[in-house]
């Protein structure tokens, strides 16, 4: 009967044997790299991409944003080739308050947090000098905060046979100039512009335009104020009406680009028809027979012929009544 033999594995094949178990067992127990969002980030990131078991990272917030809690634990452990909960919790930064404006302030209509928008606008009569917008960054509001500087307007335009006043080498927020035209041109259009808020002298500057009126034409009138002929733009007249005349219009006149202004007005006879010639009478029928007395007219005759006869009756009675009387005697 033939023995059995048994072979014994060699130390160095049971270490080989035990260290794969070993490694067989750290491959299947570990973690996938943690994604938590949220604006939370691992805080020291080697791009690892897989965390044996028991492994522990950290966790921070990212650009922008604030722990919620400062006493939130920030770190999460692989167990059980699963992360425990991670506390942290983040919140945008507030930036607090974009600066002190003198002469206007910030207008925040998205408010103060990370990624909001600070404009600076000036009070009337001012305008931004620098950067009219900031931005909420990570740290603070970027930029320099801006300056309201009082508007100054260059000088405005010269015009042809004119000039204005006061002359300046600027003019500040509202001055005024004021224009006037070399003889014998007058002024087309605003005898006064401003320095407005955009910088600029508004409205536009006038003309100055050579203006002539020829002297007015209005019978039975006399001047009783203005200057004699010529006339030129801005002169005035007034006239009257001759005795025994009336004024339809008006008599005080001014010369204009368009002439007198308003029109010359006419006189006519204060007990004569009016000049104003009407409409002419639609042609008719000739005039027809004259009407005969109403029953008002004649009930008004028969009244009268009636008392007519009564007076020669009363007459004739009494006539007669003295006549008998004398016959008598």
């Amino acid at each position: 009967m033939g023995k059995t033999m048994w072979v014994t594995p060699s130390s160095s094949l049971i270490l080989l044997l035990l260290t794969c178990l070993v490694k067989f067992g750290e491959i299947r127990a570990q973690c996938v790299r943690p994604v938590v969002g949220e604006n939370r980030v691992l805080a020291d990131d080697s791009g690892q991409t897989s965390f044996p078991e028991g492994s522990s990272v950290k966790f921070k917030c990212g650009t922008g944003y604030q722990p919620a809690d400062p006493t939130a634990s920030r770190t999460i452990t692989c167990s059980g080739q699963q992360w425990t909960t991670l506390d942290l919790q983040c919140k945008k930064k507030s930036c607090g308050s974009p600066g002190e404006l003198s002469n206007g302030r910030y207008l925040t209509p998205d408010g103060i947090l990370f990624g909001a928008t600070a404009t600076a606008q000036c009070n009337p009569g001012f305008v931004v000098s620098g950067t009219k917008m900031r931005n909420c960054v990570d740290a603070g509001w970027d930029g320099r905060p801006a300056e309201c500087e009082v508007i100054k307007c260059l000088p405005p335009a010269q015009i042809d046979h004119g000039t204005y006043e006061p002359l300046e080498d600027h003019y500040d927020y509202l001055s005024v100039v004021t224009y006037t035209c070399n003889h014998p041109y007058s002024l087309d259009g605003p005898q006064t512009i401003s320095c407005s808020d955009d910088a600029t002298f508004q409205p536009s500057p006038p003309r100055c335009v050579d203006i002539k009126c020829d002297a007015p034409k209005i019978d039975n009138a006399i001047r009783i104020e203005g200057k004699a002929p010529p006339y030129t733009g801005g002169n005035f007249v007034n006239y009257q009406c001759n005795k025994g005349y009336k004024m339809k219009g008006t008599g005080y006149l001014v010369c204009g680009k368009n002439g007198w202004n308003p029109p010359p007005p006419v006189c006519v006879s204060s007990s004569g028809p009016d000049p104003s010639p009407g409409p002419d009478p639609s042609p008719g029928p000739g005039p027809g027979p004259s009407p005969g007395p109403g029953p008002e007219k004649g009930n008004g005759l028969a009244i009268g012929l009636g008392v007519a006869a009564g007076l020669v009756v009363l007459i004739t009675v009494i006539v007669c009544c003295v006549k008998k009387r004398m016959g008598s005697q």
